[in-house]
């Protein structure tokens, strides 16, 4: 079990393409939260973040969102095996999925 204020880094400022997903394996979280921050719209309106959890039965999502300015916040994900984070227009974003026992 990984200490309580552990984390892992699914994106750090990273530019996402239109469409584009990063992952970050979770497994050895209990019911992990992710915090996602939108830093920059690069030019667009809005931009819809969409946070997926992936395992053995599959791929499903469980938070998703369209926000026309920048900022934060967080969602509690199920246990998983790695948590997927997809840019629909492409913006500048951090995210991370932090340890969150229970």
């Amino acid at each position: 079990m990984p200490p309580w204020h552990d984390s892992t880094v699914i994106a750090d400022s990273a530019t996402f393409n239109a469409g584009e997903t990063k992952t970050a394996s979770v497994e050895q979280y209990h019911t992990p939260a992710v915090c996602v921050a939108i830093e920059n719209l690069e030019g667009n309106a809005d931009d819809t973040v969409t946070i997926e959890i992936v395992g053995d039965a599959g791929t499903y999502e469980v938070d998703s969102r369209t926000l026309s300015e920048t900022g934060g916040y967080v969602v509690d994900v199920p246990q998983a095996e790695s948590v997927q984070v997809t840019s629909a227009n492409g913006t500048t974003i951090s995210a991370e999925a932090r340890n969150n026992p229970r």
